[in-house]
Formats: structure tokens, C-alpha cells, sequence
């Protein structure tokens, strides 16, 4: 007894270091025993182990333990048919789908995820087995007896080097048949390719369910029972819907009660049905003679979600197309997709693309958004010069009169009308293609809004550097107007939650002009040392982590209305980001991973801009002063707005070396 005992326990080691991927390798794998001693063996919640499934021989079932039942899933297969002469199946429950059995298993325990969303069922600790499968097949094997509309044919009728259909087989003949599936045995496809000999391939057999020998029309009424109920039955890549027909109903045809084989040509006398492509499979319920071994729980395959942002739903569409190209096989429902456009909760009222309209694809922008000739200005004449004196001191009361906190909010409103935030409408959003310019901004086709918000950040940066070199007079004026433009940052950075505003204000803070201001920026330390520093200490350090993609922003209720969307429109328009070293791929990463956030976050960074300009009532002046236009028209006149981008800047960077120079004169080395 003992060495009975031994030789079992060996075989059993031996079965459980075959490979990972074989199926008899894992202690869960419990072969042919009935679903009475399936249920016996789970007792606590979250145990499970997998069976082979009598009513259908081939496939196999999960038995787990949830909410104080035993509960039974049988997997569904998924035949794959590329064309090169073989099959491939996958295995799944409802979406995610396997190339196997232990990889479907491993990624249910591993994530604890529910096998239905109906059920909720969650399997964790797997029930193993104590003997070797030989003695389970021995044991209940022969207990698994094909469907009862199978009527053998003799085996002296049936040429020995011929593939015959499983439903062709004698009782005696499925006994010898092994349970496991192989890589040689799969669909409706031969087990050996060679042993086709002349015959064609099966390709054009829809599984091995058709391949039946005997006609109905020649058995006995109590013969003539349905097929065996299976939840799943799949041909090539796409589902049957079998909704609420009865399974008696079914009736497959053959040729005069001759055995048919799998390499034959001619398989039916009609060509068999295509399947209806459905997106999941709706089954009837069991008929009461097939016992209770034939219902299990309803699993319907379920295809993914739209997601609701456009980064997710590109992501989830890159995963199907590439399972696809991983599996060799061309899905044709990838290529019916209606794609439906991003749906984001930017704005409140209808979708860019409403139910039932065309698609209209998105407009390219060629030219920008700002129109200096056609722009109405309050302060500037219709023909107005460059740096007109007038303007420039009027501008300047206006800006001394006014706070830090209120001069942020007037540059965040403007900001959300260019980014297009705020205040986009319907149509504006069917000409994207998107629902916000944070979302544009990271599309091939928003080139020309990442050129003008570029231009832009350029432009505010210009402004508070003529703001300081203008003020000609005394040293304490430009030491107040520099302490001002430092609380203005601080108040975009905090209060007004715009960190493209911020990062104009500290890039002119670090024009090479206001730097070399020595004296202005000792008085500074002197007089406002608060100002130097915040300066200093929080607003440049946190800037130079912006900048470097290390600073992670609240984008909740109350955080960030405008990201730094700065290092993304650099990226996107050729513009190096930082210079060639080592982490310069990691920087990269870093940057677009900021963008796919940005995106993603559209909705939010809308709604907190919204919060943070509710209740808000602009100064008409003040406003207009941080319009792009009437800082084109204000730099470089009504003229010379027209003129290319990279001339103007670079006249303009010599104007503010002069005004830096007359403010501050180099000193000239003793002799």
C-alpha cells in the first residue's frame, strides 16, 4: 500500500513539472471529474479550480466558491483563423483574452479581478489536486459520453489514414481520446497537416460541430436530441448570437449516414451560414432533459468601452489593433469600428459631434489667431508708431493702480480665451476635433495654436521687461516696479493658477537686460526682502522644476487653470528642450507624459479656471493691455506687426540692450 502510495505521489510530481504552459502542470487543472465533486471540493470563498466540461467535451470549466455557493463559468474559446493553413484559439471569461489557460488564471488571482461583472465573483486561492489525472480519467472518464444526436459509424467504414469527426466516433473510440488539448488539435483544423495528403485544407469548414455523419432524417424520434448546450459557440473571430431559439431547433445536415471526414472538400450539401457578427452572445435558457451539468453562469463577451478622454481611447484602440497584429489574424470588426469622437465635459452643452450627424473632419489652421489690423484698441490710434511715449505712461498708471491679484486675473482671462479653455463653442469645437485647446495643442493638427501660444508667452515676457527698462527715473522706481512684477508671479502661481503666465513673467525676470541690473537688484535685496526672497528661494527653484517636467500641480477643484504647457509646445515645434545629455530622454518622457495628463485634465483645468474668474469684472483698459494684438501694435506699430516673427524679436532684443545699457552703463575697466 505504501509503495502504491509512493508511486502515485511520484506521478503526481512528475505532472506538476511538465511546463507552465501545459495545463496538466497546475494542481488546479482537475480533468474530467463531475460538477458534483467540483462543488465538494471549493468550500470557502474564493476557492476554484478548473475541470474539463462534460456537456462539451474539449472545453473547460472554472468551479469557484462566492457569496456561500459554488458557482460554474465555462471559458469560452475563441478560434482564430489566419490564413496559412492552421487555427489558434484564445481563452476568455467576458474581455480580456488569453493564449492559455494558466495565462487566463494568472492574471485572474493575480488582480483580483471578478470573473463576471454580474456575478462579481472573485477567485484567490486555488484547490489542488491530490492524485495524478490517470486515475481521474480513469475514475470519471468514461462517465463523459458524447451528445446523444451522435451516432457512431462502424470503424471498418472509416479509412485509417483519414482525420474523422469527433461526432463520428463510437462510444469505445472517445474513451481512448485524451481530454487534453494539444498544440496539434485545434478548431476545425487537422491534427497533422501532412496526413491532408490531396484533399484541401479545412478552411472553409466553420468548426468541427458541422462535421457530423449521420443524417437526422434517418434516426428514431427518441434519437433526435438537440446538440449539447454550450454558452459559447465562436466561428473564425466573431460571436453567434443564439438569442432565444430552441436548441431543438437546431439541426445540422450530412450525406446518408457515411462518416465524413476533416480533410474532405465537400463537407455539406449547402454551404454552411456565415456567422452573424454580434457584439456578445445571448443564450436561451438550458433545456430540463440535459441535466444540470448544462447551465452555468452567463458570461457575454463584452467589447471595451469608449473611454471618455482622447488619450485613453487612443490607448484602448493601439491595444486591440496590436492584439491583433500579435495573433496574425485580420479582425475585420477593428475595421467597422465607428470611431466616436473624444467625449470630454468641457463645456456643458452638446458634443462637438451630436447622435446622428456626419463626421466632420477636423480643420488645419494655416494662419494665426491674432489679427492686429483688425483689432479695435482702446488706447492705440489707428496708425499708431512703436513704444508711443503717451501709451506707455498711460499703460504704466494703469498697471501701478492696480493690484497684483487683479492684474493676475485679467491676464488669466485672456490666457483661457487664446488656449481656448473658456468660453469655446460648438462649432469652434467641430473645427478642433476636440472639446479644448489643451487637447489641441498635443495633435499633429494644432501646429499653428502651439505657434501663436509661443508667440504669446514671448510677447508677456517682452511687456514686463519694457515695464521695468522704462522706467528712466529714479532707482527706487525700478526697484517698486520690480517688486511688483515679483508679487504678480507669486499671484499667478498661487492665486491665479496660471503657470504659462508665470513662466513669461520669470522668463523676462532672466532676460540677460534685467539681469546685469546689479544696483537695482542689490536695492531690491535692501528695500523689499521679501520680494528677493520669495524670489530667490520659492518662484526660480520651482520654475527650473516646471521647466523639467518634476513638478507635480494639483489639477483638483481649486489647483491649476492654465498647466506649463511651455516644454510641450518646444517639443512639438522642433524647439530643443534642454541640451543633449544624459537625461535628456528621461526629460522627454517626463514632458509627454505631462501631456497626456494635460489632456486628460482638460475638464478639470476648466473648471478651475471657471472658479477662480467667478464674480469677476474686468477693466476694459486692463484687459486690453494683455491681448496679444495690442502688444504686437504697442512693440512694433501698426506697421511692423506684419513683419516675420524672428526679424521683429530680434530688432526688439536690441532695443532692450540700449534701454538696459542707458539704465545701468557698464563700467569701464581702469587703465
Amino acid at each position: 500500500m505504501d509503495f502504491k502510495k509512493n508511486s502515485l505521489k511520484k506521478e503526481l510530481e512528475e505532472e506538476l513539472k511538465l511546463s507552465t504552459d501545459d495545463l496538466q502542470s497546475h494542481a488546479w487543472y482537475h480533468g474530467p471529474i463531475p460538477r458534483q465533486v467540483a462543488e465538494s471540493l471549493v468550500q470557502e470563498d474564493g476557492d476554484f479550480l478548473i475541470r474539463d466540461s462534460r456537456s462539451s467535451p474539449g472545453d473547460y470549466v472554472l468551479t469557484c466558491h462566492c457569496r456561500n455557493e459554488a458557482m460554474h463559468f465555462k471559458i469560452i474559446r475563441v478560434v482564430l483563423r489566419p490564413r496559412k493553413g492552421y487555427s489558434r484559439a484564445l481563452f476568455q471569461f467576458e474581455q480580456d483574452q488569453f493564449d492559455n489557460i494558466p495565462a487566463l488564471v494568472r492574471f485572474y488571482v493575480g488582480n483580483r479581478n471578478p470573473v463576471s461583472e454580474s456575478s462579481g465573483a472573485v477567485i484567490v486561492n486555488p484547490v489542488a489536486r491530490q492524485t495524478p489525472l490517470r486515475l481521474l480519467i480513469e475514475k470519471y472518464g468514461a462517465q463523459s459520453q458524447p451528445p446523444a444526436d451522435v451516432i457512431s459509424a462502424p470503424r471498418s467504414s472509416l479509412e485509417p489514414s483519414r482525420r474523422r469527426s469527433v461526432r463520428a466516433l463510437s462510444t469505445a473510440d472517445l474513451a481512448d481520446i485524451s481530454l487534453f488539448r494539444t498544440k496539434d488539435k485545434s478548431g476545425s483544423q487537422p491534427a497533422n497537416l501532412d496526413a491532408v495528403g490531396r484533399r484541401s485544407s479545412l478552411y472553409t469548414a466553420q468548426s468541427d460541430s458541422n462535421l457530423i455523419g449521420t443524417s437526422e432524417s434517418t434516426l428514431s424520434p427518441e434519437h433526435r436530441t438537440p446538440p449539447p448546450p454550450s454558452p459559447v459557440f465562436r466561428t473564425g473571430s466573431d460571436p453567434v448570437l443564439r438569442a432565444n431559439a430552441s436548441r431543438h431547433s437546431i439541426r445540422l445536415d450530412s450525406t446518408n449516414g457515411v462518416a465524413q471526414w476533416g480533410s474532405d472538400g465537400q463537407l455539406h450539401a449547402k454551404p454552411p451560414p456565415k456567422p452573424l457578427r454580434a457584439p456578445s452572445i445571448l443564450l436561451p435558457d438550458p433545456p430540463e432533459d440535459l441535466g444540470s451539468d448544462a447551465t452555468y453562469c452567463e458570461l457575454v463577451p463584452r467589447a471595451p468601452t469608449v473611454p471618455p478622454s482622447y488619450v485613453d481611447r487612443v490607448l484602448a484602440e493601439e491595444k486591440w489593433k496590436a492584439r491583433a497584429r500579435a495573433t496574425e489574424t485580420t479582425f475585420g470588426f477593428l475595421d467597422n469600428v465607428v470611431v466616436v469622437p473624444p467625449l470630454s465635459p468641457c463645456v456643458e452643452e452638446e458634443t462637438p459631434q451630436a447622435e446622428g450627424e456626419a463626421f466632420v473632419p477636423p480643420e488645419i489652421e494655416t494662419t494665426s489667431c491674432f489679427q492686429p489690423k483688425t483689432f479695435c484698441s482702446q488706447m492705440l490710434p489707428s496708425d499708431n508708431k512703436p513704444l508711443d511715449a503717451g501709451v506707455l505712461k498711460r499703460l504704466k498708471r494703469i498697471l501701478v493702480e492696480s493690484d497684483s491679484h487683479k492684474t493676475a486675473l485679467h491676464i488669466l482671462q485672456v490666457d483661457c480665451q487664446v488656449l481656448r479653455i473658456r468660453g469655446v463653442s460648438r462649432e469652434q469645437q467641430k473645427r478642433m476635433g476636440v472639446a479644448s485647446g489643451l487637447e489641441l495643442i498635443t495633435l499633429p493638427h494644432g501646429s499653428q495654436l502651439r505657434k501663436d501660444l509661443l508667440e504669446r508667452h514671448h510677447l508677456i515676457a517682452l511687456g514686463i521687461a519694457v515695464d521695468i527698462l522704462g522706467c528712466t527715473g529714479a532707482l527706487a522706481e525700478r526697484v517698486d516696479t520690480l517688486h511688483r512684477i515679483i508679487q504678480l508671479a507669486a499671484e499667478l502661481k498661487a492665486a491665479a493658477g496660471d503657470l504659462y503666465a508665470f513662466s513669461a513673467v520669470m522668463k523676462a525676470l532672466e532676460f540677460p537686460q534685467i539681469v546685469r541690473l546689479q544696483q537695482t537688484w542689490q536695492a531690491l535685496r535692501q528695500t523689499h526682502t521679501d520680494s528677493a526672497i520669495t524670489f530667490e528661494k520659492q518662484l526660480k527653484p520651482f520654475l527650473k522644476a516646471l521647466n523639467e517636467a518634476k513638478e507635480s500641480t494639483p489639477v483638483g477643484i481649486g489647483g491649476i487653470a492654465v498647466p506649463h504647457i511651455v516644454p510641450l509646445l518646444n517639443l512639438m515645434e522642433g524647439v530643443e528642450v534642454s541640451e543633449h545629455t544624459e537625461d535628456s530622454c528621461e526629460l522627454l518622457f517626463r514632458v509627454l507624459a505631462s501631456a497626456r495628463s494635460m489632456a486628460m485634465n482638460a475638464a478639470v483645468h476648466q473648471n478651475n479656471a471657471e472658479a477662480k474668474l467667478v464674480d469677476f469684472k474686468p477693466c476694459p483698459e486692463l484687459l486690453e493691455a494683455f491681448h496679444s494684438e495690442f502688444a504686437l501694435r504697442l512693440f512694433w506699430g501698426s506697421k511692423g506687426a506684419e513683419v516675420g516673427q524672428a526679424e521683429r524679436f530680434k530688432k526688439f532684443n536690441q532695443i532692450l540692450t540700449v534701454l538696459s545699457q542707458k539704465l545701468e552703463p557698464d563700467k569701464k575697466p581702469d587703465r
